[in-house]
């Protein structure tokens, strides 16, 4: 039997509505701020907002989960994840190493077609800078973009399972006034060290871009953590 997933008022009609619909719908919400970290999720009202099943929305919790971005916690439910400000500091740490070392290996080794698509996704960056959700989706397929052309697959499958907890990261960077502009300010010198081919600037770039981000994050009062720890 066909489901229908209704967004922001307006109602979908699947020919077989499957989890990654709903997961997405999810996902949203997690990544725009309207469930924040530590955010409890409802079962019920996951199913009335997406007229989808409940068996239907716990395979999409469990895909959720798998992926990093809620927790089932005993006697809490399931939950948005957080960060705590230790395993904040720990993934900047790694990701200005690692994401540094990708910008200098697609400066070296990228092809044509894989630096114009590089361009592009900054183009489109720069027109999403007053729009959080639509600019968290651009900077990960910028990432996307740029682990291809580093053409180290151990690299991105190092990168991609920290995935999950980096777009957490993003989410509380974006939320933190005037900080969308200077991501957008320090990607672009990025893409300009990387068009002309600079592969150590663009690694030193990127390294300053992330502790830019670190910064913003770990002493604004807008981020979210978890304190428990």
């Amino acid at each position: 039997m066909s489901e229908t997933l209704s967004l922001n008022g307006v109602v979908q009609r699947a020919p077989a509505l499957i989890r990654d619909q709903v997961a997405d719908y999810i996902r949203g919400q997690i990544t725009s701020l309207k469930l924040p970290p530590g955010a409890m999720l409802i079962e019920r009202e996951i199913c009335e907002a997406t007229t989808a099943s409940r068996a239907t929305v716990r395979e999409a919790l469990r895909q959720l989960e798998a992926e990093g971005l809620i927790v089932s916690e005993l006697r809490k439910g399931t939950l948005v994840a957080s960060l705590s400000r230790t395993e904040a500091k720990n993934i900047y740490e790694i990701r200005g190493q690692l994401e540094g070392l990708a910008c200098r290996l697609f400066a070296e080794h990228a092809d044509s077609a894989q630096l114009g698509a590089l361009v592009s996704t900054v183009d489109r960056l720069s027109r999403a800078v007053d729009d959080p959700s639509t600019m968290l989706a651009e900077k990960s397929r910028f990432y996307d973009v740029l682990f291809d052309g580093a053409g180290n697959p151990e690299l991105r499958r190092i990168l991609e399972g920290l995935r999950q907890r980096i777009t957490l990261l993003r989410v509380n960077s974006l939320a933190i006034p005037g900080r969308p502009v200077h991501s957008l300010q320090e990607i672009e010198k990025i893409r300009d060290a990387i068009v002309a081919r600079n592969g150590e600037l663009a690694e030193e770039l990127c390294r300053q871009h992330i502790r830019a981000a670190a910064d913003a994050v770990l002493s604004a009062p807008e981020a979210h953590f978890d304190e428990s720890e």
